[in-house]
């Protein structure tokens, strides 16, 4: 076969100058550079665009007039590595500068051209535009940067469903949620749900299982647990994915965490809690402050009645001896109308003793138990004058934290009741014994008195009780009621046990430490003491 014909020289030229027409009408940017990449020539659309004339351009490098301050200098290095190589440039993304300023972005298209020894002798460059498109994705990958950083604010990620690929992703702040490092591999919903809490799980899985029957929104709070074992709680809703077969999970779930608002709401549950706590407190302070009322009331109409009655008949009858004459018959009635006075003063001291407790605050220090018992039984000595009386004190009765005023007056009035229902002996035996224990302090006092009835012992602490009728032993009856708020109000408790004829023991425990609060919150509960007092 004879080679074929060698084109004439002047169709070799004509295909040149339609092939120089198609480059400088195209819309693309095409360079033409030597092998040390200076540019030889410039089609009319990279004139247009970069505003660069080609007699401007030409022995001139494309770096010189285009790069700018933002250009990339890793996208750079990677360009000029893969010219180095001879290898061909395909599709090549860079941000340059026109000549005004402004910047715009290329794909580049760049091909070696070597010659029949394959020597490298140029390249040709097609640059393609691209500015809308790239800030288009800019665009888009800013508002999607903003959307990520309003909903990590919101604390709210997403769950996402790709049915075209069938693939489902987390959006960053799902693994932030569950402490987990952020990774490529597909998660879905179930793989979320793996961290759902134990205790949550048949509620959730019971809840998605009726969105699926009936096709209604899915809105649920649980609680899933992080990979340090923390829990957090989340909200997750979802709309289910009507299918062309059936009604599936969402293609979206939102996932929010809302623990800093469960954590609220829990707060606010316990200061509820708190405040209906202080006002069932203080409803039954006045419930008893209303009862300490109506025993006053009682008292005022009824114990108060006694001496005055006897105060107002004597004083008839010795308005009746005066007036025989006779000063000496008066003299008897005198002694009554004293006694009963006496009587009257003593019961309106302890009304008001009783009274004020309940508006002083206490004043709390270290109480030495042993200095007051000491204290107590001598004055008690000097009152009781010839009788025998036979005290046995353990010893080492200890240091308590409390008001020395207050528990002072706890020890006159078991002393002193100790000794008088006890006058009737030959010889009055009293004792006073302590047990440490791990909570606190028990005290107690015994005697050998006449004791009392363990059934009446409901009755000895309340006020104006008496359970002895017998005039050897005079009393109001509230010594001990006294007695018992005093060690309520330290946070302590008493109570009693005896028998008839058989003396009494009455027993008293103090905690370690008294609470601030508990002289203003503290108040008498006669539920707490488990003996009555015999009135003092």
């Amino acid at each position: 076969m004879s080679p074929m014909p060698m084109p004439a020289a002047e169709d070799v030229m004509r295909r040149l100058q339609m092939l120089e027409m198609i480059v400088e009408n195209t819309s693309n940017m095409v360079v033409v550079t030597d092998e040390e990449r200076r540019i030889t020539w410039v089609n009319a659309a990279y004139s247009r665009i970069t505003g660069w004339q080609r007699d401007e351009c030409v022995g001139r490098r494309p770096a010189e007039l285009l790069h700018g301050p933002q250009t990339s200098a890793l996208s750079l290095s990677r360009l000029g590595a893969m010219l180095r190589q001879g290898q061909a440039v395909r599709d090549f993304e860079l941000l340059n500068y026109k000549r005004s300023g402004e910047p715009y972005w290329v794909s580049l298209n760049i091909e070696p051209i070597r010659d029949a020894a394959g020597r490298l002798t140029s390249y040709v460059s097609i640059q393609t535009d691209i500015t809308e498109r790239k800030q288009r994705e800019l665009l888009m990958a800013d508002l999607q940067r903003r959307l990520e950083l309003a909903q990590r604010l919101a604390r709210l990620g997403r769950i996402e469903h790709d049915e075209d690929t069938g693939r489902s992703r987390w959006t960053s702040e799902i693994y932030r949620i569950l402490g987990r490092e952020r990774d490529d591999e597909a998660h879905d919903m179930s793989a979320f749900m793996a961290h759902a809490h134990e205790q949550d799980r048949p509620m959730l899985q019971a809840t998605l299982d009726a969105a699926l029957r009936t096709g209604e929104e899915i809105d649920v709070e649980f609680r899933v647990v992080t990979t340090t074992g923390a829990c957090r709680w989340v909200r997750c809703r979802g709309v289910p994915h009507v299918g062309t077969h059936a009604v599936a999970l969402p293609l979206t779930f939102s996932v929010q965490d809302v623990t800093l608002y469960k954590n609220l709401i829990e707060q606010r549950h316990r200061r509820n809690e708190d405040l209906n706590q202080q006002v069932l407190m203080r409803t039954r302070q006045l419930e008893e402050a209303y009862g300490s009322l109506e025993e006053f009331s009682y008292a005022l109409s009824h114990d108060l009645r006694t001496p005055l009655r006897h105060i107002a008949g004597f004083a008839e009858l010795l308005k009746e001896e005066v007036s025989a004459g006779s000063a000496q018959g008066g003299l008897p009635y005198c002694d009554k109308i004293i006694r009963a006075a006496v009587q009257m003063r003593h019961l309106i001291d302890g009304m008001l003793s009783f009274a004020r407790l309940g508006r002083k605050g206490m004043k709390v220090g270290a109480v030495d138990m042993a200095a007051l018992v000491d204290e107590t039984v001598a004055a008690l000595a000097i009152d009781a004058g010839m009788k025998r009386l036979r005290w046995r004190i353990q010893p080492g009765l200890p240091t308590v934290q409390g008001d020395p005023v207050l528990l002072r007056e706890v020890w006159v009035n078991l002393l002193d009741n100790a000794v008088k229902y006890a006058s009737h002996r030959e010889v009055i035996e009293i004792e006073v014994g302590w047990q440490a224990l791990p909570d606190g302090t028990a005290f107690h006092v015994s005697d050998n008195g006449v004791g009392f009835e363990p059934g009446q012992a409901e009755r000895l602490f309340g006020m104006f009780q008496r359970l002895h009728s017998d005039p050897r032993f005079e009393g109001a009856g509230i010594g001990l009621a006294l007695v018992r708020r005093i060690v309520e109000y330290h946070g302590g408790r008493i109570w009693a046990d005896a028998r008839p004829d058989q003396g009494a023991t009455f027993h008293v425990f103090l905690p370690l430490a008294v609470a601030p609060q508990a002289a203003d919150e503290a108040a008498p509960r006669p539920e707490a003491a488990s003996g009555v007092d015999r009135g003092a």
